[in-house]
């Protein structure tokens, strides 16, 4: 049984809408106002958990990071296309001690996304022919 499930369905064109089972969105190639592209959605989805896992050390050591953000940027490369360069800026309060942003940035980089980018995950892919299921749930 998996910890995690998202389903992703061509939509039109180059566009795909994806679920979670509790909430939809949609992506495209050359996205437009109102969607994401894929390599976004991932870069989103490590800056969320890095800032949780702070935001979580932070609420358990009573230590005051209201309106801390994160900011990831990535540059790409071909062959094979991919990311190349992935940079994470941690917005900190400016009260923090230097040993606070330090325990702050460690918790941080111990988030479960980072943690499998750096220890590359195991990838099974596979291929279901025959007719597209139907119906809501992914």
């Amino acid at each position: 049984m998996s910890d995690y499930l998202v389903h992703v369905r061509h939509a039109d064109g180059l566009s795909l809408n994806i679920t979670n089972g509790r909430t939809d969105l949609t992506t495209a190639w050359n996205p437009e106002d109102g969607s994401w592209l894929a390599t976004e959605l991932f870069l989103a989805g490590l800056g969320a958990c890095m800032l949780a896992t702070l935001m979580s050390y932070a609420q358990t050591n009573q230590i005051d990071v209201s309106g801390a953000g994160v900011r990831v940027t990535a540059e790409s490369a071909a062959r094979p296309m991919r990311m190349s360069r992935i940079d994470i800026t941690y917005e900190l309060p400016g009260h923090l001690t230097e040993a606070q942003v330090q325990s702050l940035v460690r918790a941080g980089d111990r988030c479960k996304v980072h943690n499998t980018m750096e220890h590359h995950p195991e990838l099974v892919v596979r291929a279901e022919t025959g007719a597209a299921p139907t119906g809501g749930q992914p």
